[in-house]
Formats: C-alpha cells, sequence, structure tokens
C-alpha cells in the first residue's frame, strides 16, 4: 500500500501536520494584556505609533500609515492619489478581487492586463498596450513569492504620467535592487489578514515616500482630522486599533527569523522538485535581493501528469498529506465578481460589463489560474528542512500514478454516463 495513492486508500506521504498559522507566543500575550491593561484600545495609542515606525523602517519608507485592511488601503491609495469616476486603473487578471475593486470603490475603471507565465505578475508588455487617454494608474501586484518587474513599470509610469500603487500583500520584507518592495512606487500597500507573512487576523498598512500623499492618507482614514500640517479635509474611519498593534509588532519581531528558515526550506525544495518532470517553481530574479514569501507558486504540465487537471492534482496531493490550492480566479471570471455589475451606475450608452473591464481576456492569467498553476503557501516551510523532502516526494508519487488515476475517473465519468442513459430509457442499473 505504501506506492498506492492516499487518494486510492494507500498509505500518505506524510502522517502528521504541517505547522500551522499563525505563530504565535507569549511576546502577544503580554502586549495584549498591557494594552488591556492600560485601557487605550483605540486608534492613535503608543502601540500603533511603534509599530508604523517600525513598519516604515522595515521597508525603508519614510512613512507609514496603518488602516484598517489591505484592501481598503488600495483604495485609500487611489483617493489620496486623485483617482476618480472617469479614469481607467491597469491592474493584473490574477490577483485577490479586492486590487480590482479598489478601482471600482472610487468610481474609476478596472482595465486588466494579462500576466507573465515565467512569474505571474503584470506583463509590461500588455500594460503598454492597455494605456489609454482615461488612464491615471498602474497597480502590480507582488504575487505569492514574485516581485513584478518593477523598473520597466515605472519606466512606463514616467512616460504615460501615471501613478504606481504597489499591492504588497505578497511580499512583506522583499526587496527590488536593494529597495523595499512598497517604497518603489508611488504608494505601497500591505495586508495583515490572517494567512499573510505578518498577521493581526486583518489590518494594512500604507508606505509612501511623498509627505503630501502621506498628509492625504492620513486624513482620509481618520475621518479627515489633520497631520502634521495641521490641514483638516474629508475622510472615513478606517484605522486600526491598538490591539491589532500589538498583535503585529511580535509578528514583525520574528519575521526575519522566519524568513530565513522559510527560504533555506524552499530552495531545498526548489531543488528536489526539479528532478520531477513537468513542473517548474517559478524561477528567482536577479533583480530580486531579498525575496519575501506568501507562498510557493508552481506551473505544472498536465500532459506529464497523464492529462491529471488542477483539481485532481490538489485533491492526490492533499491526500498525501500535502496542502496545495489552486491560484486566485482571473478576476473578472470570478463569480465573487460578476455580481458587481448590477451595483453599478454607467454613463450613457456603456454596459456594466464595459464598466467593470469584464470584457478584457487575459490569455496567460486564465491558462495559469485554470489550467497549469499549483501554489503552496508559506507556513507549509516553517518546519524542518526535510519536510520539503516529502512535499517533492509527494508530487513524484502522484505523478508515478497519474495514469491509473486519470483511468479510474475515466471509467467512473463513463459508467455514469451509462447509467444517465438507461435511467432515460426506463432501464435501472
Amino acid at each position: 500500500m505504501a506506492n498506492q495513492l492516499a487518494v486510492k486508500g494507500g498509505t500518505p506521504v506524510r502522517t502528521k501536520p504541517f505547522i500551522s498559522w499563525p505563530i504565535i507566543g507569549d511576546e502577544e500575550r503580554k502586549l495584549l494584556l498591557e494594552v488591556y491593561d492600560s485601557g487605550v484600545w483605540a486608534f492613535g495609542g503608543p502601540r500603533e505609533a511603534e509599530f508604523a515606525k517600525k513598519f516604515a523602517e522595515f521597508c525603508g519608507a519614510k512613512e507609514a500609515l496603518c488602516v484598517t485592511n489591505g484592501s481598503i488601503s488600495l483604495e485609500l491609495a487611489l483617493r489620496a492619489l486623485g483617482v476618480g469616476p472617469g479614469d481607467e486603473v491597469i491592474v493584473p487578471g490574477l490577483t485577490w478581487l479586492a486590487t480590482a475593486w479598489a478601482a471600482v470603490q472610487v468610481g474609476a475603471t478596472p482595465v486588466f492586463a494579462d500576466i507573465r507565465e515565467v512569474d505571474w505578475c503584470i506583463d509590461p508588455e500588455d500594460v503598454r498596450r492597455k494605456i489609454s487617454p482615461r488612464t491615471k494608474a498602474i497597480i502590480p501586484v507582488h504575487l505569492y513569492n514574485q516581485c513584478a518587474e518593477m523598473d520597466e513599470l515605472v519606466e512606463i509610469a514616467k512616460k504615460h504620467s501615471l501613478a504606481i500603487v504597489e499591492d504588497c500583500a505578497h511580499a512583506h520584507g522583499s526587496q527590488w535592487n536593494g529597495r523595499g518592495i512598497g517604497t518603489i512606487g508611488n504608494i505601497g500597500s500591505f495586508s495583515f489578514q490572517q494567512s499573510k507573512a505578518m498577521t493581526a487576523g486583518e489590518g494594512g498598512v500604507l508606505t509612501t515616500n511623498d509627505e503630501a500623499l502621506a498628509q492625504k492618507i492620513y486624513g482620509l482614514k481618520n475621518c479627515g482630522r489633520p497631520w502634521r500640517d495641521g490641514k483638516c479635509g474629508f475622510g472615513g474611519n478606517y484605522r486600526i486599533t491598538e490591539l491589532q498593534a500589538a498583535l503585529l509588532l511580535p509578528q514583525l519581531a520574528r519575521f526575519e527569523s522566519q524568513l530565513k528558515t522559510k527560504t533555506e526550506s524552499i530552495a531545498r525544495f526548489r531543488e528536489k522538485m526539479a528532478k520531477v518532470p513537468g513542473v517548474k517553481l517559478t524561477p528567482p530574479k536577479s533583480k530580486v535581493t531579498r525575496q519575501g514569501l506568501y507562498g510557493v507558486s508552481l506551473n505544472y504540465d498536465p500532459d506529464a501528469f497523464a492529462g491529471m487537471t488542477q483539481d485532481i492534482l490538489v485533491s492526490a496531493l492533499k491526500a498525501e498529506g500535502i496542502p496545495t490550492q489552486v491560484p486566485y480566479s482571473p478576476v473578472y471570471l470570478s463569480p465573487l465578481w460578476t455580481p458587481g455589475r448590477d451595483l453599478i451606475r454607467c454613463e450613457p450608452g456603456v454596459k456594466p460589463e464595459d464598466r467593470l473591464g469584464l470584457k478584457s481576456k487575459c490569455p496567460v492569467t486564465e491558462r495559469v489560474a485554470q489550467e497549469t498553476g499549483i501554489v503552496i503557501l508559506h507556513h507549509i516551510f516553517l518546519g524542518p528542512a526535510t519536510d520539503a523532502d516529502e512535499i517533492a516526494a509527494a508530487f513524484e508519487k502522484v505523478q508515478a500514478n497519474a495514469g491509473e488515476l486519470r483511468m479510474d475517473i475515466l471509467q467512473k465519468k463513463a459508467k455514469s454516463a451509462v447509467r444517465g442513459i438507461l435511467s432515460k430509457v426506463g432501464i435501472g442499473v
């Protein structure tokens, strides 16, 4: 039974769980109790100020402003940059919905650009093709374990007088040519949602080197109240609490050691997976001088797995004790996105699907998301280095038995089809 796939009743490659996420310790408990006892739980306390200062230093940014979450952060960034009705914002087709929804929230139109298969990040060439007189900003997403091609994107933005908002929800700690991700564009947006590499359950932060933008962001997130320049503006309530900051400070403190562990484990995993035909991890980039890690992205050739589809491969790997998942859906095809068409007021003669950019097709995005992409989240690599061996062994085992599994599936489908035909003519099976 050792060589039989676990999904067919065999013994799994791994029988013990991986390290769970998030990792918490006495430091979080201590700070949470201190905040609790102080009675200062709301926005504007010393813990938030301490975290904002340390996070800015961590990224190499002049300013870091904490906000409610990593979705509203993108919206506030666009508002601070003056993006609004009539404008267009270019976003990648492969990302979480919030990247594109931020444009809708400010009244702009998201325009979907395709990704590159080599890194799953926005394709600068397609960005060039998608620019129009209405384009106001680009939101590159540093996705899973990769960074977007920032040199080329900055060049495009300068040529066309566009703003750049970096979506860094997956890229805590990453550096591009020695510069912190989130400091290369006009504004960087980070998330502290539960699954992220640094978490308080929810929360977000915006980084910038532009003092004027920092002033605007502060007013937008704090009910329009003045910051350093003493001027009031218009804004809502998008503030974090001292309790969230108390959770984030220890998360930031242990980030470096966790990143070291993950980097070493993934390097070992990369070496092991080089021996598995038809599976390629997205390769490192020479310009990425430090790589923060939210997940590992892999492209696989279905033909190397007897035509096995993504969902079957993921199910087989999970049965072997290896948590894997498919990438995000293309935003414009996601069932979570399309209902929004009915909520948007359009200009005369403009259809909702045009207003939301839903006609934009991105073939590479769709291939990666629906056919060839597999993701393993970061915390799986926080255990012993030998965990990487078991993950690779599971891929090898599934590949070795892929033909047999596919045959079983085809036989089941054939039997189901026959039963369906017979039942229609009144013959029971």
